[in-house]
């Protein structure tokens, strides 16, 4: 099945560093107004269409408060570009006039419907969290719910919980990410003694092996011509007949001796 043709534009993922606000956006928002918006994106995300006009640059053409609200929490800087981040964004390629009408369009009350203040009075009777879907203490008078009312100090105290909390959150974040490097770090550690001892051991086997290279190079072997030959040979400094293996150091002390016997 195709998509339908009035979808007109491409869904992607862009840079924030990549797209910029409208100057002539007519739109304005009070600071009550960009708390909703920061508070709903905190809790459940940025939702909603983000358009882009690719003809003129990325332009935003709908949802300068929200972008703006995302520039604070991600602590984006625009003009250096630091803390740059991802954004979904639908991009349509209009030109400037056109883009113009749907700026208009798309944040003009007149094309989105009104409220059915039965049903909207319901769903707020089932105690939803009203702060989080945007709607203030006015609305709920109107739809005659003031019982449900919460004071500006308590909506204050509740948003500098909220703060307060997202501190702590990011405090023990750090702690567990200080500990991850620090059993990492031991991990390594560990590793690296493993490896040092390997190593010690393996020299150790080497210096074993040259050292018995070296003793089999200590032997010297004699020959003669019949076993009389031999037998007169040990006798003459004092071996016995049968004996097979001779001390090099040994005879050395008995050469010196059977010399100075036959010097005198």
């Amino acid at each position: 099945m195709n998509v339908s043709k009035y979808f007109t534009g491409i869904n992607i993922e862009i840079k924030r560093s990549l797209i910029h606000f409208a100057d002539y956006n007519p739109r304005e928002i009070s600071e009550e107004e960009r708390k909703n918006i920061k508070r709903g994106i905190k809790k459940f995300g940025l939702l909603g269409g983000l358009v882009v006009n690719k003809q003129t640059g990325f332009t935003i053409v709908q949802g300068h408060q929200r972008i703006s609200v995302m520039d604070e929490l991600e602590k984006f800087n625009p003009d250096t570009k630091e803390n740059d981040y991802v954004v979904r964004a639908e991009v349509i390629d209009v030109d400037l006039k056109k883009e113009k009408v749907i700026n208009i369009l798309l944040n003009n009350p007149n094309a989105q419907g009104k409220w059915n203040r039965d049903k909207l009075a319901q769903l707020v009777a089932e105690k939803i969290e009203y702060k989080d879907a945007g709607l203030t203490d006015a609305d709920l008078s109107l739809l005659g719910l003031d019982y449900m009312f919460q004071t500006s100090e308590e909506q204050n105290i509740a948003d500098e919980l909220g703060e307060l909390m997202q501190g702590v959150e990011a405090e023990k974040e750090a702690e567990r990410e200080e500990r991850r490097a620090e059993k990492l770090a031991q991990q390594q550690a560990e590793r690296a003694a493993k490896v040092a001892h390997m190593n010690e051991v393996k020299q150790e086997v080497r210096d074993a092996a040259q050292k018995s290279a070296d003793n089999m190079d200590a032997y010297v072997m004699l020959s003669f011509s019949d076993i009389t030959a031999r037998n007169n040979f040990l006798m003459r400094f004092g071996y016995d007949a049968d004996q097979k293996f001779i001390k090099g150091e040994d005879f050395d002390m008995r050469v010196e001796a059977v010399d100075i016997d036959e010097e005198e």
